[in-house]
């Protein structure tokens, strides 16, 4: 991490002791300061809800809780799956899924910049879930800076995460609310 990156995470946790209702994080250089929403937060907890219905303890979810990249900033997705018995502070090794719900249209966030960072660390499961195109973008198989595998579903259709552990997680997305 550059000195400008470290000085930029030291920004956002001050920032983040000050702003409640805001998910801050540095992306791209920038720091990005983003309201939750209602849709969000009901997004959030249907996942977690989903997951814990398939056997996964609610200790192994976090929802905006820091995950550490070495050399990298730091990410906190909107949903995490963790592995079994990880403990605090997290890496990113402790993650089967990173989940993010886009929160602006057209915001390339989620689609390129934590897509490049949570593949190039091997996360092994990134979905990111749309309400302005009403749809969940599934990437499995982290090669590099992508991931091999890509499959898009439209919300009314269960999107099924198979977990590295063997664990698999179906999440119905036809409850799930869209923003225009």
């Amino acid at each position: 991490m550059t000195v400008q990156d470290d000085i930029l995470c030291q920004v956002a946790e001050r920032a983040a002791a000050e702003f409640e209702g805001f998910k801050i994080e540095v992306v791209g250089g920038q720091i990005v300061m983003t309201p939750r929403s209602d849709v969000q937060s009901w997004t959030i907890l249907d996942v977690q809800m989903a997951a814990m219905s398939a056997g996964i303890d609610k200790g192994r979810l976090l929802s905006d809780v820091l995950l550490q990249f070495p050399g990298e900033p730091p990410r906190v997705p909107d949903v995490t799956i963790l592995e079994d018995g990880a403990v605090a502070p997290y890496a990113y090794g402790d993650a089967l899924a990173a989940i993010e719900i886009v929160s602006t249209k057209d915001d390339d966030n989620d689609y390129a910049v934590k897509l490049r960072q949570y593949a190039r660390f091997g996360v092994p499961t990134y979905l990111v879930i749309d309400p302005f195109r009403g749809e969940c973008t599934l990437l499995t198989r982290p090669k590099g800076d992508g991931y091999a595998a890509r499959e898009v579903f439209a919300y009314g259709e269960t999107v099924t995460l198979r977990l590295s552990d063997g664990s698999s997680v179906a999440i119905p997305t036809d409850g799930f609310k869209r923003k225009s």
